[in-house]
């Protein structure tokens, strides 16, 4: 039995979004003053991963709205860190930070969320760490390697995992992997037959208990963006990251979903959508590694997705805003990701990094319990109901398929 917990909140007042986590502890069956107490024990380091992919709303999006339905609000984690700081009880560590994508302005994300008010609130130390080791200080220069500056990144250091034939690219040829720069050959080199290697940051896979925070958000490349997806962020060489294979289907590509989308693509209209599309078939191997690498890590994990403010139609970040006023919960992150994708009103099964994990193990639907306010929702997984009703990416239509 997986238990999974949602619950209604309706604003971002600290206040509301702690009872909202009582209910959802309470749901779960959790102790009521020491909730986290069975994860979490006295001298402990707790990691805390918000999604932070961004500092600001993109100037290249085409419609300004709420940074917030991008990136999770900061009361969301503060909530959190403060029955962190109960199981901890004046012994151990609270780390909150992420490998934002590599454009975001570090201090930028830290003003406009103002986390850093967390570094002295609680018994125990609380740091806040960016851990990226390059970063990109103008937006024109993305996706060029040679451009980046380097800094200090995880002050732990990093682990090399090689998922070697348990990777789902053990077998596909690299020749036409792209990562995040354009320099490939790294990526190629990364990945290339039973070489299949992810980078993690210490300060997250060493950590004794892992928290996952994310947002509750659509993506243009992989349909939703919540804990697996969100697993990009615990890597700190961003070029071991396949995100598309070049080209179109006739030649093995899923950059463009056609001969002609390359030629508009690649000869008019500049690079912004490349491998978003439902028919990329390389970013849910990614997903699948990146999770698969890091349930190798035998310790506690928890998940609150923020969905009080989400984000709907071209994720991750041009999304629009959709007041959802929800919480969701849980310890297993792929139940979790499979019931909110639910709540979402997307089929789990045409996300392709959950259809993966569902079609390997056929007994995981029923092994969720999904509860809303200590009710279980036993139809809930195999209902017809939209629930919230999230517009999807563009060309993910079909998403609301059956």
């Amino acid at each position: 039995m997986i238990k999974v917990a949602y619950t209604n909140a309706t604003s971002y007042e600290l206040d509301t979004v702690k009872e909202a986590l009582k209910v959802l502890f309470n749901s779960l069956g959790y102790d009521t003053t020491n909730p986290l107490g069975h994860i979490i024990k006295p001298g402990m380091r707790v990691f805390l991963k918000p999604n932070w992919v961004a500092s600001k709303w993109r100037e290249s999006c085409n419609h300004k709205d709420d940074l917030f339905c991008v990136i999770t609000h900061p009361n969301v984690i503060e909530a959190v860190a403060d029955f962190v700081d109960i199981a901890l009880d004046g012994c151990g560590m609270i780390s909150i930070g992420d490998n934002p994508s590599i454009d975001a302005n570090f201090e930028e994300l830290l003003i406009n969320t103002k986390i850093e008010r967390l570094r002295t609130k609680y018994r125990v130390p609380c740091e806040i760490l960016d851990l990226r080791p390059l970063v990109c200080k103008d937006l024109h220069d993305y996706g060029d390697k040679e451009k980046m500056c380097a800094q200090m990144g995880d002050p732990r250091g990093y682990t090399q995992v090689n998922l070697s034939k348990k990777s789902l690219f053990n077998k596909v040829n690299s020749k036409l992997f792209r990562g995040v720069f354009k320099q490939r050959a790294e990526t190629i080199k990364a990945h290339t037959g039973n070489r299949q290697l992810y980078t993690f940051s210490n300060s997250i896979y060493d950590a004794d208990v892992f928290i996952s925070l994310p947002k509750m958000k659509t993506h243009h490349k992989s349909g939703t963006t919540l804990n697996l997806k969100g697993l990009v962020g615990t890597i700190g060489q961003k070029n071991q990251l396949i995100h598309w294979r070049v080209g179109f289907p006739l030649i093995g590509g899923d950059e463009y979903s056609s001969f002609w989308q390359w030629v508009k693509g690649t000869f008019f209209t500049g690079v912004k959508s490349r491998g978003s599309w439902h028919g990329n078939d390389t970013i849910w191997r990614m997903v699948v590694d990146l999770y698969s690498g890091m349930i190798l890590k035998k310790r506690g994990y928890f998940s609150i997705v923020d969905g009080i403010l989400a984000g709907e139609g071209d994720g991750p970040f041009c999304p629009h805003s959709k007041k959802a006023n929800t919480l969701i919960a849980g310890e297993d992150f792929l139940a979790v990701d499979i019931v909110t994708s639910k709540l979402m009103g997307f089929n789990p099964l045409k996300i392709p990094y959950l259809n993966h994990f569902i079609k390997n193990n056929s007994k995981i639907l029923k092994e969720i319990v999904v509860l809303n306010k200590c009710e279980v929702r036993s139809d809930f997984l195999f209902s017809d109901n939209s629930y919230l009703n999230f517009v999807p990416p563009t060309s993910w239509k079909i998403l609301k398929g059956n």
